[in-house]
């Protein structure tokens, strides 16, 4: 079956398949052969659509791609279906999850009963040509026909397009055969107000309304890994799941009105953890390209790629962030691909398919559209290992859980040199092998510049006499948005139980960056130490302590009972007395705009110390640090240090033009890559 596709892909390639007719019916016999026993299924589909041209052409299409296409079998994960079940049934009563974590206690309490969904189920997949009847799939080719010819924007959408976007029957690793029937009743009256809109319009209303529903949250399957993969019906009936399930719910829905769309994906950020994927309506224009530079991020601006934003606000001033640190605003875009139904001759699982290859690339029909979003480049690398038997090589982008990392696109090695299309700027990679599983180094890591350049990072004659550093990742826009919206607020003392007699020991007038403390002089002894907001504005704090003169003489941390604001589930007045700088408070929505301690008598406050909520990226004083550099061998080690009382760390004689790391040997696991260039960290 594998020789016939490659017979077909060799042809295709050497012109042997002069027109498209002849490549899919090249590609139908390799399905048919494929399907084995099965094959009296498909060929039934064709025979009954011998008639109608049209309908014949969708047939041959829905076949001849469903080539190495595989689905789930739910009995290999039914011990999870209690659970989804339940879900279900909730998510039909109530129409979505009133509180955001009560899931985890419905499937806590749910072990109890199912004990043996703790243990590990393995995955059994089969290939979809082998056990698709004729019934689901003429039922299926009928319904989206219908589908398409009674939407009001049919005549917008050509054949073509109705193949690749409307017509298959998955957009990933499973499909529910009643999706269309569930979704069509579901939402057709909310989509009766776009009757005579255009299908993008109604698209775009359609996904927002069904990611509004649908609970992604990946954390929950580090809890409950039992719970996945799971079929499409459960995480579509539970509206539970990922970002990559929320997704393929928008699309079978957007499907099952007639309007045309697809999974698109980022493999991995180039400046952040892990990777995304997002809903494209086909059809949906774009007025330009990310150039992946940091840009100033209003609510109102839009993005040009799905959440390239870390958040959107608009930021008045940044007076109390250190001149020196970066604020990076914007996530970077290595690649963008898109999941097709149709196989693409030209994708990599295609080219090499008796060669071993990152899982990544393994789905046959992967395209790269890379240009279609992001300012890009093709280029030329110099690898400093080659050996005869590497065909391809990967770019890879930083991976900090592991350390390590992650291959995002794939090219080809001539003369020594790896050649690489469409490859998205303002990003570090690394070029690299991949055997036995393993990303083998090939050469030195490089930035690719916004010109197009590439700047290979491998250390320089000239040093920096010394280098300032203020944090471990980026400070990101969220993490200056939580502590924004703490400019104006106001920290009281009071003796009186109602706070009639508070008295001001400090206004934050400047954006806390992480850590702060503030001296307070010549205050009456108290005996309630207060933090007042507005609540007109999110309100988060994580930690709050008041210092003042104990019974001896000895200034010490004034222990207290908390009380105020109760805070929202999680987030309440405990984690903000913890000692726990991650861990925080979070106002709710009520009429109290304060929190407190209550030191049970009156004492002379002498100092306070906060902390915004935040990552807890920034160097901590007395914490242990140590910064790497990166070569072709691996990460090497310029020294240790402690946190000085600045919040800073200071080395010397560093080379130039080094890729570093800042590792936090105290606690925390965070980290990012960076170069040191006109007295800043700038992250990659």
């Amino acid at each position: 079956m594998k020789v016939l596709f490659l017979c077909v892909l060799l042809s295709w390639l050497f012109g042997a398949c002069t027109n498209s007719r002849k490549l899919s019916e090249s590609l139908l016999q390799s399905s048919l052969l494929q399907a084995e026993e099965n094959a009296k299924e498909l060929k039934l589909v064709l025979k009954h659509y011998k008639d109608d041209l049209q309908k014949r052409k969708a047939a041959e299409f829905l076949i001849a791609n469903m080539y190495d296409q595989v689905s789930l079998d739910s009995t290999s994960v039914s011990n999870a279906q209690p659970y989804y079940d339940f879900l279900a049934e909730y998510v039909e009563k109530n129409g979505k999850y009133k509180d955001s974590r009560i899931y985890y206690y419905f499937c806590d309490s749910l072990q109890k009963i199912f004990p043996r969904s703790t243990r590990y189920i393995a995955e059994y997949y089969r290939l979809d040509p082998t056990f698709l009847t004729a019934r689901f799939l003429i039922n299926h080719i009928d319904n989206c026909f219908d589908v398409w010819q009674n939407a009001s924007w049919k005549n917008q959408i050509s054949f073509n397009t109705f193949c690749n976007y409307i017509l298959p029957y998955k957009c990933y690793y499973d499909y529910w055969d009643g999706s269309s029937v569930f979704f069509q009743k579901k939402y057709k009256d909310t989509l009766s107000y776009y009757k005579d809109s255009s299908f993008v319009q109604a698209g775009k209303y359609l996904d927002a309304i069904v990611k509004n529903e649908f609970q992604q949250d990946a954390p929950f399957f580090y809890e409950f890994p039992f719970m996945t993969p799971t079929i499409s019906r459960n995480f579509t009936m539970s509206l539970l799941g990922t970002c990559i399930e929320a997704n393929i719910v928008a699309i079978s829905a957007l499907r099952s009105f007639g309007i045309p769309a697809t999974l698109n994906f980022i493999p991995y950020w180039g400046n952040s953890n892990a990777g995304h994927h997002w809903t494209e309506i086909i059809g949906e224009n774009r007025s330009e390209r990310y150039n992946n530079q940091q840009l100033p991020s209003p609510e109102d601006r839009e993005d040009i790629v799905n959440s390239m934003f870390w958040m959107k606000f608009d930021c008045k001033t940044i007076d109390g962030i250190p001149e020196q640190v970066q604020i990076r605003t914007c996530r970077t875009v290595p690649k963008v691909y898109r999941n097709n139904y149709a196989i693409q001759l030209g994708s990599l699982a295609s080219i090499a398919s008796s060669e071993e290859i990152p899982h990544l690339f393994a789905d046959k029909g992967m395209e790269d559209v890379t240009d279609s979003y992001v300012e890009c480049s093709d280029i030329k690398i110099p690898l400093q290992r080659v050996t005869e038997f590497n065909r391809h090589v990967y770019l890879c982008c930083y991976e900090p859980d592991g350390l390590s990392w992650t291959p995002v696109a794939w090219g080809e090695i001539r003369k020594g040199e790896a050649r690489f299309k469409k490859v998205g700027k303002n990003i570090v990679y690394l070029p690299a092998f991949y055997a036995n599983g393993m990303i083998i180094p090939a050469g030195d890591a490089f930035l690719l510049t916004n010109e197009g350049k590439v700047v290979p990072l491998n250390g320089s004659d000239e040093v920096y006499s010394e280098i300032t550093l203020y944090n471990k990742v980026p400070f990101r826009n969220h993490c200056l948005y939580y502590s924004y919206v703490m400019l104006g607020n106001r920290f009281l003392a009071a003796n009186s139980i109602d706070l009639a007699d508070t008295v001001s020991l400090h206004t934050i007038d400047k954006i806390p960056f992480y850590g702060q403390e503030v001296i307070v002089d010549n205050v009456r002894p108290s005996r309630y130490g207060i933090y007042r907001f507005d609540l007109r504005r999110p309100v988060f704090i994580a930690e709050l302590e008041f210092w003042g003169i104990d019974e001896n003489g000895d200034e010490v941390s004034l222990q207290g009972k908390p009380f105020g604001n109760p805070g929202l589930f999680g987030n309440t007045l405990r984690e903000m007395i913890d000692g726990d700088r991650v861990s925080f408070f979070y106002g709710a929505h009520d009429d109290v705009n304060y929190v407190g301690l209550d030191f049970g008598k009156p004492y002379q406050i002498t100092r306070i110390k906060y902390n915004p909520r935040s990552d807890d990226n920034n160097i901590v004083p007395g914490e242990l640090y140590e910064l790497y550099y990166w070569t072709i061998d691996g990460w090497k080690s310029l020294g240790r240090q402690k946190g000085r009382d600045d919040k800073t760390l200071r080395y010397s004689n560093i080379p130039k033009n080094l890729l570093l790391r800042l590792h936090n040997h105290t606690r925390g696991k965070e980290n990012r890559i960076f170069i040191y260039e006109n007295d800043k960290q700038i992250y990659y």
